[in-house]
């Protein structure tokens, strides 16, 4: 999304995949949980799911198969490099999740995966989230968090970092209330994290690539302030509330 195309060099927590055309889905949990996350959230075939920060389109094209209808939402405008990226075509639009180009009320469910804590505005984000949601809708968050949320402050100072924007659960929460998104369920598979950081080391022998994202900062100087904050991984689905039930009406502040 936005912050990620100040960069020229991507990194794979960026894009979802490790290096190179063929690479893997590298995201915690892969497209398993992705597939948790879906099935939890009742999305069946034939609704429209929007999936932010689409990096190499995996997400996109897997729900596809299962008869949805799925837009990628990414900020990358480099084809060329989008098609090393990707093994197959996908519905791709190239917009900030700030602002998406979509009516009120028009999607059945929104999917954030390691998305939603790279994006300048979060706040932002989820406030289009719900309104491009219809009633009922469904947000599926996968990202990463603070465990030890005191700790959150060396995180938050490494600008330039992909981890810079690391979710605070009780920060989250508080915003999804606030545009009228209910928590249906919080789950902790930091475990996704731990394995997806250990095969990225035995293949690339260190985390260097997989946090920077061009920053100034050093791996090691990263995963210092992850430590300190306990980094985890979690799932969330929240529901978007019936406008007609929102006090006061939907709410559009931001």
């Amino acid at each position: 999304m936005m912050p990620l195309c100040a960069y020229r060099d991507r990194s794979s927590y960026a894009t979802g995949r490790v290096a190179g055309k063929n690479g893997g889905v590298l995201r915690p949990g892969g497209l398993e949980l992705t597939a948790r996350g879906v099935t939890l959230a009742g999305l069946e075939a034939g609704a429209t799911v929007l999936d932010l920060g689409c990096g190499a389109g995996d997400t996109v094209r897997y729900l596809r198969t299962l008869g949805m209808h799925a837009i990628g939402i990414d900020c990358e405008t480099d084809s060329e490099g989008q098609e090393a990226r990707s093994p197959a075509p996908y519905a791709h639009i190239v917009t900030s999740a700030e602002e998406l180009p979509f009516p009120d009320g028009s999607a059945n469910g929104v999917l954030a995966e390691c998305s939603l804590s790279v994006l300048q505005n979060q706040n932002d984000a989820l406030a289009e989230c719900a309104r491009v949601l219809a009633d009922g809708g469904r947000l599926i968050v996968t990202d990463l968090y603070a465990r030890q949320p005191e700790a959150i402050a060396a995180v938050r100072a490494l600008k330039g970092s992909c981890v810079s924007g690391m979710i605070v659960r009780r920060e989250l929460e508080a915003m999804l209330v606030r545009h009228g998104l209910t928590c249906d369920l919080w789950e902790d598979h930091s475990q996704a994290l731990r394995e997806s950081a250990a095969r990225f080391i035995f293949e690339h022998d260190s985390l260097a690539g997989i946090w920077g994202c061009g920053g100034e900062h050093t791996a090691e100087t990263i995963q210092i302030a992850m430590r300190a904050a306990r980094a985890g991984y979690f799932l969330l689905i929240a529901t978007r509330t019936p406008r007609s039930l929102q006090k006061g009406g939907w709410n559009h502040e931001r």
